[in-house]
């Protein structure tokens, strides 16, 4: 039985990920605070350590993230490092690490959460920087691993009935809400159909993409 990873999974759209992965056969490890697999993912140090624990790893899926929804005046140091920890570097090392072993097997996916915050203006200014970043990672690592065997691609949500929504600025919900086609929040187990699609049955061809799950709220 092959084994997905999964970050963020205790709840929203990593608990519905990791229930469409274990729904199609795979052995799920839900990564949190409060998950099976307990752990901080501030902690960059300690993800070597986590990754040899964790033994085969078939599917990485780096969705754990935070939102300050706070102005960029009000920002503190501590909320900055934390939501560059958390949502930039931590996805980065995880697929440092686990890629090693995808390498050698000559096969693995990984797919990323980005955010249609990646392309536009957002309140929480940080919160736009990292989901901008993880576009910018999953390219640069498909490209590096593509001729290994290895697919690397993002889903990119818009507005989804989570509990980091509920924690957006009303502003930034209010936007949104207004240009959706559907004139409703989608739900969690509407993107893990994506992350699942592109974790098992998309072809080859289908590397460093970014599957926009917007309903209408941002077009490229």
């Amino acid at each position: 039985m092959n084994t997905a990873l999964v970050t963020g999974a205790a709840r929203g759209i990593g608990r519905a990920a990791a229930d469409a992965l274990q729904k199609a056969g795979f052995k799920v490890l839900r990564l949190d605070l409060e998950g099976e697999v307990k752990y901080d993912l501030t902690d960059l140090g300690g993800i070597p350590k986590l990754v040899d624990s964790l033994g085969d790893i078939h599917v990485l899926v780096n969705n754990a993230g935070v939102q300050n929804a706070v102005g960029i005046d009000e920002y503190t140091d501590a909320q900055r490092m934390r939501i560059l920890r958390v949502n930039l570097e931590a996805p980065v090392e995880l697929i440092k690490h686990i890629s090693r072993q995808m390498v050698a097997r000559g096969s693995g996916r990984i797919v990323n959460v980005a955010s249609v915050a990646a392309y536009t203006a957002h309140t929480d200014l940080w919160y736009g920087v990292t989901k901008a970043g993880v576009v910018s990672f999953t390219r640069s690592f498909a490209a590096r691993l593509g001729p290994k065997g290895i697919q690397v691609n993002a889903v990119a949500p818009g507005p989804i009935d989570t509990p980091l929504l509920d924690r957006a600025q009303p502003e930034r919900v209010e936007q949104l809400m207004k240009v959706v086609y559907t004139r409703r929040k989608g739900k969690p187990e509407e993107v893990a159909e994506a992350i699942r699609w592109l974790a098992v049955d998309a072809p080859v061809i289908i590397n460093g993409a970014v599957i926009d799950v917007t309903d209408g709220s941002v077009l490229r």
